[in-house]
Formats: C-alpha cells, sequence, structure tokens
C-alpha cells in the first residue's frame, strides 16, 4: 500500500495565476496552511489531526481501489500506517488547484516519498477541498493515482552510500574501487582495480541504473580481459541488497551468482558477500569481503598494468 495515496503531504508549491482558477489570495494562502498542517501532522506521526482536516465524511481512495470513509477509519488507518517501522519523510509538487465553484477547489498534483534509505517513488494525486462556513477549507476527497514516477536519477539516491572511493583487502592484495555519479547520464559508475604481488593487476568497470520496466536496480560489470555480467538488485531490508547476476567469463563460460551487499549504518563499510556462484557447471568457494571508503586511490582512474 502506498504511502502517498493517504493524502497530502508538504507544502503547496508556487502556483502561477493560471494554474489557481478563480480562487483569492486568502483561499490559496488557506490551502497552503492546510497542507503544511497536514505534513507536519504526518512527520509527527499524529493520526488524530489528519483526521480532523477532513470533512466529517471525507475519504481517501487507494490506488488499489480501496476506500477509506470517515474520520474515525482515517484515524485507525493513519495509525496503523504510523505504527510500521519506518515512514518516508514527504513534498509536495502543487501543478494545478481548480476552483469549481467558491466553496469547491480541485487539486492536481505529485507526492514525492523519500525513504530512510534514500529511495524516492513520486505519485500523482487529486484531492477535493471543501470550504467551510468559517472560512477554513477542509479534505473532502483524495485520491491516489496507479504507479511511480519518480525519475531514474531520483531513484539512484537510494544508492547514494555508495559514492566514493573504496578499498577491500585480503591476504593476496587490495581491490580499489571508485563510484561516482555519471556525466553520460542518470548512473552510477565506476572503476576498480585489484593489485597482488606478483600477479598481473586487473581492471574492471561498472555502472548502475534503474530498470523502470522491472521497478529495479540493474548493474553491468565488464572486466579488462573480455568478461562480462549483468546485476539485478533487490532491497532485503535496511541497508542490505542482494544482487543476482549473470554473465559470461573472458573465456566464454557462463558465470552465475549470487552477491549480497550489507551496508555499515555509518556508511563507511560495507560487506560484500559471493555465494551460490556456478562458472561452467562447477561450483565455486563462496567469498565475503569487507569494503572501507578511503581517500581516492590515484590507480582507480587507471587501467593500466604492472
Amino acid at each position: 500500500m502506498k504511502l502517498l495515496a493517504l493524502a497530502c503531504l508538504a507544502v503547496f508549491a508556487a502556483l502561477s495565476p493560471a494554474s489557481a482558477q478563480s480562487g483569492s489570495m486568502a483561499d490559496m494562502e488557506t490551502l497552503e496552511q492546510s497542507a503544511i498542517t497536514f505534513v507536519k501532522a504526518f512527520n509527527k506521526g499524529d493520526a488524530e489531526t489528519i483526521s480532523n482536516l477532513f470533512v466529517p465524511d471525507g475519504e481517501v481512495v487507494l490506488d488499489t481501489g480501496a476506500l477509506i470513509s470517515g474520520r474515525k477509519a482515517l484515524q485507525d488507518h493513519y495509525t496503523n500506517v504510523f505504527s510500521a517501522p519506518s515512514r518516508p519523510e514527504a513534498a509536495l509538487e502543487t501543478n494545478s488547484v481548480r476552483f469549481i465553484s467558491p466553496e469547491v477547489a480541485v487539486e492536481d498534483g505529485t507526492v514525492h516519498l523519500t525513504y530512510a534509505s534514500g529511495e524516492i517513488s513520486s505519485h500523482h494525486f487529486t484531492s477535493v477541498h471543501l470550504r467551510q462556513e468559517d472560512g477554513s477549507w477542509l479534505y473532502a476527497s483524495v485520491r491516489d493515482e496507479t504507479g511511480d514516477h519518480a525519475l531514474p536519477n531520483e531513484k539512484l539516491l537510494a544508492l547514494q552510500w555508495i559514492i566514493g572511493d573504496w578499498v577491500m583487502q585480503t591476504q593476496e592484495g587490495d581491490t580499489w574501487i571508485s563510484f561516482n555519479w555519471s556525466e553520460s547520464g542518470p548512473y552510477i559508475d565506476a572503476k576498480a582495480l585489484t593489485q597482488a604481488a606478483g600477479i598481473r593487476s586487473t581492471a574492471a568497470t561498472f555502472r548502475v541504473g534503474w530498470n523502470e520496466h522491472t521497478e529495479s536496480f540493474n548493474s553491468w560489470a565488464f572486466d579488462d580481459e573480455g568478461g562480462f555480467n549483468h546485476s539485478n538488485w533487490t532491497m532485503s531490508g535496511p541497508n542490505r541488497w542482494i544482487l543476482k547476476t549473470n554473465g559470461i567469463t573472458a573465456a566464454g563460460e557462463t558465470n552465475n551468482a549470487t552477491q549480497i551487499f550489507e551496508v555499515d549504518s555509518s556508511g563507511e563499510s560495507f560487506t560484500w558477500s559471493k555465494r551460490d556462484q556456478i562458472i561452467a557447471g562447477e561450483v565455486q568457494p563462496s567469498q565475503m569481503l569487507k569494503a572501507v571508503k578511503r581517500p581516492p586511490h590515484p590507480s582507480t582512474a587507471s587501467t593500466e598494468t604492472k
């Protein structure tokens, strides 16, 4: 159930005269104050205040088609929502406010929800406001439209923890990885260099992007020997990602594995695990390494080998 469907959650965006049709400045200011009250109550988890911003028989229509009607039902519903382990911060982009009559206003806009993970989801909504005898405005109906309209670059904010320079150290050698926002589109790009005594250094490049079709992150990796793979990302918990990976080695062998990223709460380290790896039909040993954020290493900018 999308939280955005529950109502307008933030301050009105500035509207041009053409966007706010036939309403007085006082009406617009009152509607804006109602939205401010709503978002403050939402962020505090105050279900009672939210329910009182609706008319007594006000309703919320979820994108599933489910109807929640009446202040008591609305308060119970928001109470259940706020009992969840976490809830997002929200911002409202108001596209238009149309006054159907002096007593009825219809607002169209987009809610942008930012979750603790950094992920953003954006959804269109329509709300109907009714003017009361004392000049205040209350929500009569809020309807959520289906579909997430967040842009790919907004989705990538969920992975901003990975931006920077990292090192993974083992007894055999070190791997340096540098992740940066791409200059060629809504992606995260990376370069890696593995160095080990007595062995030729190896390099690899990576790209991470948002796949609108699967509604998930996808990544592609290419090594300097000709191998490549593709991974589909799934968030399995706070700061934890599972990657299903398939590819081809430089020798033309199939290469499938499950990778897991678990990010420390500080954001300064993460563990990288690889398991269930099968290369050309042969099961490979599981691996687990720890990556620590470090100052930039000059070698990540070059694929030169020693």
